[in-house]
Order: structure tokens, then C-alpha cells, then sequence
């Protein structure tokens, strides 16, 4: 367990490079596995060694494969990464997963904004964390794997903010509401979701 300010330490010490990687949560999830393992290997391509990561806090299971199963994989991939994990105390009951190098929990939401995105027109919770971190460090790239609302509000950040990024059009398992299962007859849109035609 870390503080802010001693998050932000952490982070300066070495000078090593910070990357984010948000997408596909649980009501999307990815639909094939090894197209995840295809996309992680070309991200771990543009990471150097001993750099850093910001994870928020989806719990990583193989079952219901989401960003949080992405962080495993990419830790599995390259267990040089320092992975630190930024989530809202409520949900510290879920654990902390083992590639995590240290956590920092927070009280700093609301139930209008619980997990990260935009509220009143400004970053909250968990996002609200990684705009400040990218202030006081920056953030060398950050890597979108798919994605929902929070992640189209979290891309009108990462442009406004000039963070440079890659968005990869990764194929869902649900069409957004963790039950209905996406199939070969569904459109691509459909099979990729909300951030299609709007994350280039």
C-alpha cells in the first residue's frame, strides 16, 4: 500500500518510462485469447525494459477475460515491468493480484463516478488519478485494447493531453452487457464496439 506522493516518488525514481493500458472490461471482455496474446506481444514490442505501468484494478480472470486478464498476461510476458495498481478503497475486499509491485487506494469518487471517466466535465476517480499523474510525471504512451464509455472519455483526455497512443480494434466476447455473446453474424462494429470509427 502507497500513498499519492509516494506513488509519484516511485515513479520518478529511475526515470523510467509510464505507460497506461485500458480497454475491455467485464461487460465486453475479449473474445479470443490468443488475439489478445497477439495484441500484448506487439505492445510489450514498444515497452523498454524495467518500465512502468498504471492498472486499474479489474481483477484479472482467465473465465472472463478483460484488461484485468490483459495485465496478467502482459506481466507473464515480461516480468520486468513494474505494474502499480490505482483503485477506489471499496473494493480493496477483491484482493490484490500478484504482478502488482504496490497499490494505492483512494476515497477521491462518487456514486456518479465510481470507477474513472468524466463527470461535470472533468476526470474523476480513477482517471482523475492518471491525469494527475501525468501531470506531475508524464506518460510515454498508452495502449487501448478495445474499450466502453470510460475509455471514449478517457481518449478525449489522452488527445487533449497529447499523450501519444495506439488503439488496436480487438474483437469483444459481449456486446456491452456481459450475457449477450457476439458471434460471426454480428457486424464489426458490433464485434468491436463503442470506440469503432471513433479511436483511429
Amino acid at each position: 500500500m502507497i500513498s499519492f506522493n509516494n506513488l509519484i516518488k516511485t515513479l520518478k525514481h529511475g526515470n523510467a518510462p509510464l505507460f497506461m493500458m485500458i480497454g475491455n472490461g467485464g461487460n465486453n471482455q475479449f473474445r479470443y485469447i490468443k488475439d489478445l496474446r497477439s495484441v500484448l506481444r506487439d505492445v510489450v514490442g514498444q515497452v523498454p525494459h524495467g518500465s512502468s505501468f498504471l492498472y486499474f484494478g479489474d481483477y484479472p480472470n482467465k473465465k472472463n477475460p478483460d484488461i484485468g486478464y490483459a495485465f496478467q498476461l502482459l506481466s507473464e510476458l515480461r516480468p520486468d515491468i513494474n505494474i502499480y495498481m490505482i483503485q477506489i478503497k471499496e473494493a480493496i475486499a477483491w484482493g490484490i493480484p500478484k504482478f502488482v509491485k504496490n497499490v494505492y487506494w483512494h476515497t477521491d469518487y462518487s456514486t456518479k463516478c465510481k470507477w474513472g471517466g468524466v463527470n461535470n466535465n472533468k476526470p474523476c476517480s480513477n482517471t482523475k488519478k492518471w491525469t494527475l499523474i501525468n501531470k506531475y510525471i508524464g506518460i510515454s504512451k498508452v495502449f487501448i485494447l478495445g474499450g466502453g464509455e470510460i475509455t471514449l472519455d478517457e481518449f478525449k483526455l489522452i488527445k487533449q493531453l497529447k499523450i501519444d497512443y495506439i488503439y488496436y480494434k480487438i474483437h469483444r466476447r459481449y456486446l456491452g452487457d456481459g450475457n449477450t455473446k457476439i458471434n460471426d453474424k454480428y457486424t464489426q462494429r458490433q464485434k468491436i464496439g463503442i470506440t469503432y470509427k471513433k479511436i483511429e
